[in-house]
Order: structure tokens, then C-alpha cells, then sequence
């Protein structure tokens, strides 16, 4: 419980699961299950922080209860991994890359295209 107060207080980095263990999940619930264990919050306290009562908690991982989709992007922020999000992308065949990799690899695109224009134009 020390430990949960401490790290309540602290700003999470949201961050990618380890890839080996979100291909294990066979579905959503998976993913937000190891969303969760990857926090090593209890599911008492992270229902607490969501306001997600107790028994709707339980049945929510369960598979029993409503979609989480109203509390999804808090529930990642609090237990700082974006794993429901990386299975989602792993079954469209996507993968998830923060905005400021996707930035990098986008001006390095364009510097690379323009060193190919700018070597075309000179075996010209």
C-alpha cells in the first residue's frame, strides 16, 4: 500500500509493453489485464482512482460488465503502459510510435528524399 501512495502522487510516463507479452493477449481484455499487472497497482486502488466501484471492477476484468472504453486512456496514463492500445495495432497490423519518434522518422524521410533529388539532379 507504501508503495501505491508514493507512486500516486508521481506523474506516469506512459509507456510501450513489452511487445513478447502483449502478442500473448488473445483479446482486449488481455491487454487491459496486463495493462494493469504491469502497473502492480492492486485493482481495488486503480478502481478507486477511476471511480470504478469494487464488484464493477471485478466484473469488468471478468468480462461480465460494459466496455472500459469511457475510462480506457486514464486507466493507461495511471498504470503507465499503453498495452490495450499496442494489441489493437497489433491486430489491424499497425504499430504504435509516440509523436515525437513519428516526427524524427518523418524529417529523416524528407532529408533522405531530398539528398536522393539533390543526387539525381547532379548525375543529370
Amino acid at each position: 500500500m507504501q508503495s501505491e501512495m508514493t507512486v500516486q502522487s508521481a506523474v506516469q510516463e506512459v509507456k510501450a509493453a513489452p511487445s513478447e507479452l502483449v502478442k500473448m493477449c488473445d483479446d482486449e481484455l488481455d491487454a487491459v489485464r496486463l495493462c494493469i499487472q504491469l502497473s502492480k497497482f492492486t485493482q481495488d486502488f486503480i478502481g478507486k482512482r477511476l471511480s470504478i466501484d469494487k464488484g464493477y471492477m471485478t466484473r469488468l476484468l471478468q468480462g461480465n460488465a460494459g466496455a472500459l472504453m469511457q475510462k480506457r486512456i486514464a486507466l493507461m496514463r495511471l498504470c503507465g503502459t499503453y498495452a490495450p492500445v499496442q494489441f489493437e495495432c497489433a491486430e489491424l497490423g499497425l504499430v504504435p510510435v509516440p509523436a515525437d519518434e513519428y516526427e524524427r522518422l518523418v524529417a529523416a524521410a524528407a532529408q533522405l528524399e531530398s539528398v536522393k533529388m539533390n543526387g539525381t539532379r547532379k548525375a543529370s
